[in-house]
């Protein structure tokens, strides 16, 4: 980062953070900046908002959205209730349109992809601090498609249902699934007919390709995924 990237404006910033790798090298980008500094930091959303309700609110909260114990999206509204004028840039590894979709929802109005360079990093934090929303590129080509999941939840699924989807995630055909689950092919398509109903899509291959780029929406095992 270069000097007083945000002018003469003192930032504070607050990290939420899992991997004490990319927390310690967002902290030496950070404070890079004559203008900017680092007031707390925490590994889990719990530790994190205990730890902002004992300090004044800080202009940017940067929070990872899979995190141990409450996840992003959960600590981002809560936050919002703590602080509500403090800014939220979510910084993840998920370009998942639904989760982009709910971090917005929850008050966040910057979704960071963690795969991105130094500039964007720079450029989201000037958006948000600015009131502004920013979200990665690639995000904002595909975010259309969380308006049409918005109401979407994973009990909308049978638990046969949920295995049919899974299936597809890991790229197998109808064929394939029919003999991991041992069905006809028959049900399988009675199964894939009846998913697409719940989600809103109408195509096979489309249900196919949403399955495959969003395969954390379902659990695995008899166990949920959480962000």
């Amino acid at each position: 980062m270069s000097d007083n990237l945000f002018g003469e404006q003192e930032i504070k910033i607050f990290l939420i953070e899992d991997h004490p790798i990319m927390r310690r090298g967002l902290v030496s980008l950070l404070t890079t900046e004559g203008n900017v500094q680092v007031i707390g930091e925490a590994d889990t959303g719990e530790d994190g908002l205990n730890r902002l309700l004992e300090l004044p609110p800080p202009d940017l909260v940067i929070l990872d959205i899979s995190l141990p114990g409450i996840n992003g999206i959960e600590v981002a509204r809560k936050l919002k209730k703590i602080h509500p004028t403090t800014k939220i840039l979510i910084l993840s590894m998920y370009d998942n349109p639904i989760f982009v979709h709910q971090a917005i929802e929850a008050g966040a109005t910057g979704y960071l992809l963690k795969k991105a360079m130094v500039e964007e990093l720079n450029l989201a934090i000037d958006a948000v601090i600015r009131g502004k929303t920013f979200l990665s590129p690639s995000i904002t080509r595909n975010l259309d498609i969380a308006l049409t999941f918005e109401k979407y939840t994973p009990e909308s699924l049978t638990h046969r249902e949920e295995d049919v989807f899974k299936l597809l995630a890991k790229g197998q055909s109808v064929n394939q699934i029919a003999e991991t689950l041992v069905l006809s092919i028959y049900t399988v398509y009675t199964h894939l007919s009846n998913i697409k109903r719940k989600v809103g899509i109408e195509k096979t291959p489309d249900l196919i390709h949403f399955a495959r780029e969003n395969p954390l929406i379902l659990g695995v095992g008899d166990k949920r995924v959480s962000l």
